[in-house]
């Protein structure tokens, strides 16, 4: 039995192989290429034994400086890293390709785990796994860059929040979650999905943009995903409509005025006296919000979601801030995890958080029951150390001058 590498795999054969491992991540199948086909070239490698593919790696090219390249596999590659003949086997085949496209470095960062545990025991000890995977890497001669905590210090975020999902997973969710589902439903959030949201979706992405003050994608970013993932992607929003909830407040006011009338008890008077106090202070904030803002309707939140058969991603997510009292954004994210089990996807990624597990959108999915996945980190085989080291300088500037440009280009 001998390995023998290939660089034009097959998107299905490549994709099958992909979401049949452990590391199943949306990054290593064929369309994470298609949407990063407007700044990267792509290259889909992998190694067969006896016909059968062992190894993966979708391969991202971008040029550089000084005539050279980058290669960059996120998430990958996939394949047994215990295997140490495999992996050696692998890695040199990837450098000798990347040679030919006088790539300066190599740099990957493998969905491969160092810790896992329940957010709600973040603070407890938890052994280290996977260190044989890091000492094989770095023996290798690849440069580990760390266990990082920030999420701007690799190009993945190191720390994952994912949640098991199964026909009965809204067993599991706490009372304050609940609630807040709750909430959303009674002070009228309505739920839309469909590409023709899109509009939608980027006016509540901008609310997060100025509140953390970065810039998120544009809407023809979002379009192009929507085309290449197809019916695999979910454009969700939800809205609230002044006039409609205005109605729906005025006849549960009578409804409870006209109870009232026909109470028993000290008891019951209280709850609906109660009631009509809160349905007041609502419309009247309906009103005032109407006026503010001069339309009749409101994106509340808006959320991208990507899956293939056994994972889903939840990639973008915008809240309008000046209605958090909706709490529209925890009835979408429980919109979302309904259509997972109705998908029967078993997991559900919520994406990256810092790593410090303190800030405020961790507080958020904490919310949730979800486990943290710390990954092993990033990688570099550097082939070029002199344009590496230049570019390794030059880089993060570049980056900073292009979400500045983003932005300018989206408030002109």
């Amino acid at each position: 039995m001998s390995y023998i590498f290939h660089t034009e795999t097959d998107p299905d054969a490549l994709n099958e192989f992909v979401i049949n491992s452990d590391q199943n991540t949306l990054f290593q199948c064929s369309e994470w290429a298609r949407i990063k086909e407007d700044t990267w070239k792509s290259i889909r490698t992998s190694v067969t034994e006896d016909g059968k593919i062992v190894a993966s790696a979708l391969v991202l090219i971008r040029p550089v400086i000084a005539g050279k390249t980058m290669f960059y596999i996120p998430r990958g590659p996939v394949m047994d890293w215990h295997n140490r003949q495999l992996v050696i086997f692998m890695l040199d085949e990837l450098k000798a390709l990347a040679k030919t496209y006088h790539a300066m470095v190599i740099r990957f960062d493998p969905y491969v785990l160092y810790r896992k545990y329940d957010i709600h025991e973040k603070d407890q000890p938890h052994p280290a796994m996977n260190e044989d995977v890091i000492s094989l890497l770095k023996e290798y001669g690849a440069e580990h860059r760390g266990f990082t905590t920030r999420i701007e210090d690799s190009t993945q975020p190191r720390f994952n929040i994912i949640m098991s999902v199964d026909e009965n997973w809204q067993d599991r969710l706490i009372k304050n979650t609940r609630q807040s589902i709750r909430t959303a439903e009674k002070r009228g959030a309505e739920l839309f999905e469909g590409p023709q949201y899109i509009p939608d979706l980027r006016t509540a992405l901008h609310f997060t943009e100025t509140r953390q003050g970065i810039a998120l994608r544009n809407e023809s970013y979002f379009r192009h995903m929507a085309e290449v993932y197809g019916d695999h992607c979910m454009i969700m929003v939800a809205k609230l409509n002044f006039d409609h909830e205005e109605a729906r407040l005025k006849q549960d006011l009578a409804d409870a005025e006209k109870q009232l009338e026909q109470a028993s008890s000290k008891k019951e008077t209280a709850r609906l006296t109660k009631q009509i106090e809160n349905d007041n202070a609502e419309l009247k904030r309906v009103r005032e919000s109407r006026e503010a803002e001069g339309v009749s309707e409101v994106a509340l939140c808006g959320k991208m979601v990507c899956y293939n058969d056994k994972r889903m991603e939840f990639f973008y997510m915008g809240n309008n801030t000046n209605y958090m009292r909706v709490r529209a954004n925890y009835w979408l994210y429980a919109k979302c995890i309904q259509r997972c089990a109705e998908l029967g996807i078993p997991y559900c990624s919520f994406g990256g958080v810092e790593g410090t597990l303190d800030d405020g959108l961790t507080q958020f999915k904490s919310a949730w029951p979800v486990d943290v996945e710390e990954m092993i980190g990033e990688f570099n085989i550097i082939l070029d150390p002199f344009v590496y080291a230049l570019f390794s300088k030059v880089y993060p500037h570049l980056l900073k001058a292009a979400a500045k440009l983003r932005s300018h280009r989206k408030s002109a």
